[in-house]
């Protein structure tokens, strides 16, 4: 009886060694490769949905940048806004487009007069242009010597040329 027990415990043994090395540990070496594959494609699908913010994001900026390298269209704007706040233009200069290495600066220098409020009110719609529109250079004149200050503002934009591909951002 003793050999019985004997080739059973063995048989148990070795069937338990075969099913753990044959059944169980490649079910979970492919168990722990399965959770590593989806943890790996939700990274990547996360980058992907960043990447994508990211863009939407450029190209939000990028429809506020001037569509052409010409300072006309940054002239436009200014004057447009000027009228809006009832600020009187004495006289507005075009720069010349600057290149620089992935874009073009474009500038204009302008003198007006306005009252402390006008001015304000400018420079608001400045901020708020769909345009983007960076102040430069600012100076005001003697603000005791009446109602209407005398202003000297320098502004500028960028002009950013559509990717080689033809695609935005």
């Amino acid at each position: 009886m003793k050999p019985v027990v004997l080739i059973a415990a063995l048989g148990v043994v070795l069937g338990g060694f075969v099913s753990y090395n044959y059944v169980h540990k490649p079910h979970q070496q492919k168990l722990l490769r399965t959770e590593a594959l989806i943890k790996e494609e939700r990274a990547r699908h996360a980058l992907q949905e960043d990447v994508a913010a990211l863009l939407a994001q450029v190209e939000q900026y990028r429809k506020r940048l001037a569509t052409e390298p010409d300072v006309s269209v940054l002239y436009r704007e200014v004057v447009a806004l000027a009228q809006q706040a009832g600020v009187q233009v004495t006289t507005i200069a075009q720069e010349p487009p600057q290149p620089l290495q992935q874009y073009t600066r474009l500038g204009v220098n302008l003198q007006f007069s306005a009252s402390y409020h006008q001015l304000g009110t400018f420079i608001d719609y400045l901020e708020r242009s769909p345009l983007f529109i960076h102040v430069d250079r600012l100076e005001a004149g003697d603000p005791f010597s009446g109602d209407q200050l005398s202003v000297k503002l320098g502004l500028s934009t960028l002009y950013l040329p559509p990717p080689a591909d033809g695609k935005s951002g």
